[in-house]
């Protein structure tokens, strides 16, 4: 097992009521999946707020016959049985559906092009490069996600991981009621470990900071944001050589427990 060391540094907009249930499934992990636009098959399909299922907020009816999908959550449900969830989005209204019932349409529309998926995560022509080197229009491209590229690259000579950069996103999206403190404590841990190839002895450092000014990111807010939680240009040039993966939540996808300008930074020594 990974041990870790942790530095410090809009739910559904529909006018249908919500319906709180007891708690019917525990979420194992998440997975990011590529932004697809997809078909909606059953109409009368429950949605929850939630990845854990707590709250029930009306039907697929509520949000047309196409949405888009964007995250997955793996979860165990009261009778042992594991099942895939997916969430979505129409506009600023998001939901968790079973994936069953959405299907991909001939003509929907990715942001990401996947070479292959390896322990559930999507690994790109850019893995395990410097962060000099990487093709950041294929990972980040000039949308939603474009500041973790200026982020990542605030980390000279660092190592870019496919594994950690969707661990990172993971992370900063998890719902409310999750517990963050020992989420690497989990079955993330052995993901990070089989990904990388890496001595189960090594200690990840998790940097957490928050850019505090709205979008767009700027590089400078970043790195006052860095510098805040304790790394300066200094202490990051030090973890040259280190693989990494960092995301900065965006404004526009704040919501059940993360916040705009939330930013995680995973760095595990390459040995």
């Amino acid at each position: 097992m990974l041990s870790l060391a942790v530095v410090a540094g809009g739910v559904l907009g529909i006018g249908t009521m919500q319906t709180t249930v007891h708690a019917s499934a525990s979420v194992r992990y998440y997975t990011n999946i590529k932004n697809q636009n997809v078909t909606v098959t059953n109409a009368n399909a429950p949605v929850w707020t939630t990845a854990s299922l707590k709250h029930r907020s009306g039907t697929m009816q509520n949000y047309g016959t196409t949405v888009q999908q964007y995250y997955a959550a793996h979860i165990r449900k009261r009778n042992g049985k594991t099942y895939v969830y997916y969430k979505f989005r129409v506009g600023k209204k998001t939901g968790w559906v079973w994936h069953g019932y959405l299907k991909t349409s001939a003509t929907s529309s990715t942001t990401t092009t996947p070479n292959k998926t390896v322990n559930g995560i999507t690994v790109t022509n850019s893995d395990k490069l410097p962060v000099e080197k990487v093709d950041w229009n294929s990972i980040t491209g000039n949308g939603t996600f474009s500041a973790d590229k200026t982020l990542m690259q605030l980390f000279p000579n660092a190592i870019y991981s496919d594994a950690l950069y969707s661990t990172a996103k993971s992370y900063n999206n998890l719902d409310d009621g999750v517990d963050r403190g020992n989420y690497f404590d989990t079955d993330e841990t052995a993901t990070l470990a089989k990904n990388l190839g890496v001595n189960s002895s090594v200690t990840p450092v998790i940097i957490k900071a928050s850019v505090s000014e709205p979008e767009p990111f700027t590089k400078t807010a970043i790195e006052t944001a860095l510098t805040k939680a304790g790394y300066d240009a200094t202490k990051r040039a030090q973890f040259s050589g280190w693989y990494i993966g960092g995301s900065i939540e965006p404004d526009s996808w704040a919501d059940e427990g993360a916040y705009g300008g939330m930013t995680t930074i995973i760095l595990i020594p390459n040995k």
